[in-house]
Order: structure tokens, then sequence, then C-alpha cells
């Protein structure tokens, strides 16, 4: 059973029970349609590779670049509206960005004796970006009369430009290299299951805390299977009306 599947599981079983709680206490400041906007970190890392042959030199070089992709910061807002009882639907928007460093090794013939290749390795910066929209079905559970929280899941598209070392380029004569970069783009067709907490410091406004998993994996042109999106964090704005 995947992480994903397991969060998914656990959301519907807490949405099952949450009649119960909710029943108990009103919710906080009783809403119709509702506002959000977070700043937070996304934490997750990984790593994808790219790599070639080439003909150079009456022989065959190579280059292999291994593109590490770090953790950043991401905005994110969404808007919806009550639809029955403590029933919501949603939609929202993110922006994650990050720079990472690719180590780059390539491995040139000699241009003068056969077999004899050279190897050498660069480092080149590139850029992620990841924009979203996610659309979401929430059961608001009310803690308090000002506080209470939100279970949510649903679909998750999420758009990845991801800049590459697609090729090396070799002066004549030489077994020196420079890199190449190019961006590719895919579309993530994941699913996204969140947990938000919200104080109303009045009727309209309050403050809150989102966690969620949001994310899916992308074949681009060049790499298969690229992981995007991830575990998200953040904290913002709440505006209901």
């Amino acid at each position: 059973m995947t992480k994903t599947t397991t969060l998914v599981l656990m959301t519907c079983l807490a949405l099952a029970g949450a009649s119960n709680v909710s029943a108990q206490v009103q919710p906080a400041f009783g809403t119709q349609r509702f506002v959000s906007v977070n700043v937070g970190a996304q934490p997750a890392r990984t790593n994808l590779n790219t790599g070639a042959t080439f003909p150079i030199h009456d022989e065959t070089g190579s280059f292999s670049a291994r593109h590490g992709v770090k953790n950043g910061p991401f905005v994110e807002a969404s808007a919806g509206v009550n639809v029955w009882r403590q029933l919501s639907v949603g939609v929202g928007y993110s922006a994650f960005s990050s720079n990472s460093n690719a180590s780059v090794t390539a491995t040139i013939p000699d241009p003068l004796f056969y077999d004899h290749p050279g190897t050498s390795t660069q480092v080149a910066l590139l850029a992620r970006r990841e924009r979203g929209v996610h659309l979401m079905v929430g059961w608001l559970m009310p803690v308090t009369d000002k506080i209470d929280v939100t279970l949510s899941v649903g679909p998750s598209f999420i758009l990845v430009r991801q800049q590459i070392v697609s090729s090396v380029t070799v002066p004549v004569g030489t077994q020196t290299f420079s890199t190449n970069v190019s961006a590719e783009t895919g579309t993530v067709k994941g699913v996204n299951v969140g947990f938000d907490g919200t104080y109303m410091f009045s009727p309209t406004f309050g403050a809150g805390l989102l966690i969620r998993y949001a994310g899916g994996t992308v074949d681009l042109p060049s790499v298969e299977g690229v992981k995007a999106g991830g575990f998200q964090a953040g904290i913002g704005a709440r505006l209901r009306f």
C-alpha cells in the first residue's frame, strides 16, 4: 500500500466519524464561502538523471548528469463554498520554486591518441518550477466556537517545468566541455490530502495552519517517473463570508 493510498484511507475514516463530533459543537462562525492564502515550505527532495553518447574525434564520448531538486518555498490560495451541512467544495492554486545544482561528468576521447579518454566534471545550476491546481472536497469539524479543522481530499494537476542538462559541447581538438541546458515540461495527475486548522478572530477573519500532501509523478521527454509536489506545510489568512 502506497503512502498516498494510506493518507486517502485515513482521511476517509476521519470524515466518516466527523459527524458525531461536529454534532456536539457549533462551527466557528458558520460560513457559506471561504478564502485562504498560505505561505510555507515543500520539504521533499528528489533526484533525476540524464545522459547520452555522442561521436567525436572518430570515437564515442559520453556524459551523465545527476540533477538534485531541493526543497523550497511555496505559496497557495484557495476558495470554496459550503454545499451541505459541513461539506464543502473548493479549488486551490499553488506555486513552488527551487534552484539546485546538477553534477555533470563527461568522458571525451583524446583528439590525437586512440583509446585515451579524459574525464572531467562540472556543476550546472538548474531551476524547478511547479504550478498546481487542486480540486478539494472538505469536511469541517468544529472544536470550539472559534476553532475548527477541515479534512480534504481531491485530485491535483501540477505543471512541472524542469531545467535539465540535455547535451554538452566540446570545442574542436580538446577534451573540455560546456553544458547545454534546456527546459522540459509535463503535467502531473495526482492527488491531494489535507488538514487545515483555523482560529477565527472575528466572524470573517482568522488564521490557519495547512498540512497536506499534493503530488504524483510525470514522464518528461528525457526522464521518466519524475516526482513532483509532495508534503507541504504553511500558515496564512482565512476569510469567511
